[in-house]
């Protein structure tokens, strides 16, 4: 069992990365899912069982459900955006009309299905360690995407 200040880190951590997540959604005009949200105060219904919880197995069974809907909600809005990007990497690939573009869509396409491979993939234990880094990847990725969408004048 892990202490309950670094349980309210962990809500913490979520806190700061579903805001980046929000500001790529800002970014790329597309409206932030609920996911997260939902999940946020399942988490904080935990936190308060848990907060209140009187045996070692409770304990352990709200702290694994904390962990369940943090790690949860991240990775929807991850998915979400992922999917979102995919989608306009594949359009401006079936309108690119001469290889050059057809391969700098196409390149983009599967570096946001790998980050998609990579994500489904994970596991709750990453909420700390591995979720801020991938993030950030996500977002230059997203930046790289629009300055080649802005080279060839794609409206993004």
């Amino acid at each position: 069992m892990k202490p309950i200040d670094d349980i309210a880190s962990d809500i913490e951590m979520f806190v700061q990365l579903s805001s980046k997540l929000e500001m790529i959604c800002k970014y790329i005009k597309i409206p932030l899912e609920a996911s997260p949200l939902y999940n946020f105060r399942d988490a904080l219904s935990h936190y308060i069982k848990l907060y209140e919880a009187t045996t070692d197995e409770e304990k352990i069974r709200q702290e694994a459900s904390i962990d369940e809907h943090l790690f949860r909600g991240i990775k929807d809005i991850c998915v979400f955006i992922i999917i979102e990007m995919k989608e306009k990497a594949s359009e401006a690939l079936n309108e690119a009309g001469d290889r050059v573009k057809e391969h700098d869509f196409r390149k983009l396409w599967h570096k946001y299905k790998k980050m998609e491979i990579e994500i489904r993939k994970g596991t709750e234990a990453s909420i700390n360690r591995d979720l801020d880094s991938f993030i950030q990847e996500l977002s230059n990725l997203v930046i790289e995407t629009k300055q080649v969408f802005d080279k060839y004048h794609f409206s993004f």
